[in-house]
Order: structure tokens, then C-alpha cells, then sequence
């Protein structure tokens, strides 16, 4: 089992949603959780292109944390609504949970980290956190979903080797997304680096920092197979 041996505390997490009933299978960003002192903000994101596009798709806002006219942030019990989505520390299997998303059962990792790091995905509501790594200066390692794997891989999942490289390479030329980074293994199309990391990806592949990614695990079913990379990035030291 290969952990993350870095781990990065974050001071926000990016709140991205996929409607579910929808032909469309973009992921947008509708928000952030912010952590200030000993609290948790939830501030959504009114105004961008990617909060009105997911409105047009049907976006309320997350249950408990409805959209409102006139408020953009909420701070009563953000952090409790959103640790509910991830099984409890006290079960009896929460050490394989932790092992399946990369994570060393014996680390320490605050509860707001380790939802960046899981990203609390339930598969009835199209939410998923996400770890922005933006403080991050030294080498850190995060696994990734390949997106689009069913619908864009040109190999099948029966050929692909766990532990085999792949490679990250900008798309500008997408006609539906010019930041789209696409994901290939041997010159073979797997699928895209999801929405919510471009930014990350972008960030440091412009700067020629290292960022590096092999299979690491293979799951799901023969209808929806699900592949998981192991990502290194290493920011050049000056």
C-alpha cells in the first residue's frame, strides 16, 4: 500500500457539484470552506461563470446551506454538516477507508484536512471537496479520480498496469473547456484531470515545477470502472 507521505493542512477547501440528472457531466465550482480560528465558513461563489452555469443546471446549494437572495456565507455548523459525509473515526473499518483514499491510518490529520484530502463525495448529491494546495511550497503527493474514464479512455481498463507513469497535458485547443488537462498512459487517452484541480495542475505545470502521476488502484464495476493516480508534484526550490 502506497501512502501520501506529505501531508498539507489547508487553510479553505473548494466546494465543486455535478448535477446528476443531467446529460452534462461538468463539475463546477460553487464554493469554498474557509477556516478561520476555530470556525468554518462556507462562502459561495455568486457571480462566477461556474456558479451560473451550475444554477442553470439545477444548483440549490448544499441541503443545509441553502441559496439565498441576499446571504453568500454561512458559519453555524459548516464544519459538523460536512464531517458527516465521511464515516466516523470510531468504526471498525475506518483505518481501510483511510488506506483506499491514500491516507496512513497511523497519521495525524485534523478533520478539515482530511475531508480536502477524501473529498466526501456521496452518490446521491454530486458535491465533492477539494484540496486546493495553495500554501504549499515543498514536495506533496494527492490521488486523483481519472475523469471522463469511461466515456474518453481509449484503452480498456483490463489493459492498464497498476504502477505503469502517465502523463498531464494541457488541451487548450478543447472546444469545451481551454483549461481541460488531459491524462494519457503511453499515448493512450485515459480521461482528464477533473475541474476542480485545473488550477492546481495549471499552477505548477506553468511554473516547470515536477508533476508526476502512475496508476495506483483500479475499481468500480464493468459499467462505470473507476482509476486512481498517484500524484507528485515537486515545486522547484530557488
Amino acid at each position: 500500500m502506497r501512502y501520501i507521505e506529505h501531508l498539507i493542512e489547508p487553510e479553505r477547501l473548494l466546494l465543486s457539484w455535478q448535477a446528476l440528472d443531467s446529460n452534462s457531466r461538468s463539475r463546477y465550482l460553487v464554493g469554498e470552506l474557509v477556516r478561520k480560528d476555530d470556525v468554518v465558513v462556507l462562502n459561495y461563489f455568486k457571480g462566477t461563470e461556474d456558479f451560473e452555469q451550475a444554477r442553470l443546471q439545477g444548483f440549490k446549494g448544499h441541503p443545509a446551506f441553502q441559496l439565498k437572495d441576499d446571504v453568500c456565507s454561512y458559519e453555524n455548523q459548516v464544519l459538523e454538516a460536512f464531517t458527516h459525509r465521511i464515516p466516523p473515526r470510531s468504526r471498525s473499518d475506518f483505518y481501510r477507508y483511510l488506506e483506499l483514499r491514500g491516507l496512513n491510518p497511523d497519521a495525524a490529520i485534523s478533520d478539515f484536512a482530511l475531508l480536502g484530502y477524501v473529498g466526501a463525495r456521496l452518490p446521491d448529491d454530486g458535491f465533492e471537496l477539494v484540496h486546493p494546495f495553495d500554501s504549499a511550497n515543498e514536495p506533496f503527493e494527492l490521488l486523483i479520480e481519472v475523469a471522463g474514464f469511461r466515456y474518453e479512455s481509449t484503452i480498456s481498463i483490463d489493459e492498464i498496469a497498476v504502477n505503469t507513469p502517465v502523463q498531464f497535458i494541457p488541451e487548450p485547443e478543447n472546444q469545451y473547456d481551454s483549461q481541460a488537462i488531459r491524462i494519457e498512459l503511453g499515448g493512450n487517452k485515459l480521461g482528464y484531470v477533473d475541474r476542480g484541480r485545473l488550477e492546481l495542475f495549471h499552477r505548477h505545470l506553468k511554473a516547470g515545477h515536477s508533476v508526476q502521476g502512475e496508476v495506483i488502484r483500479k475499481n468500480g464495476t464493468a459499467e462505470r470502472p473507476l482509476l486512481y493516480i498517484y500524484t507528485t508534484i515537486a515545486p522547484n526550490r530557488h
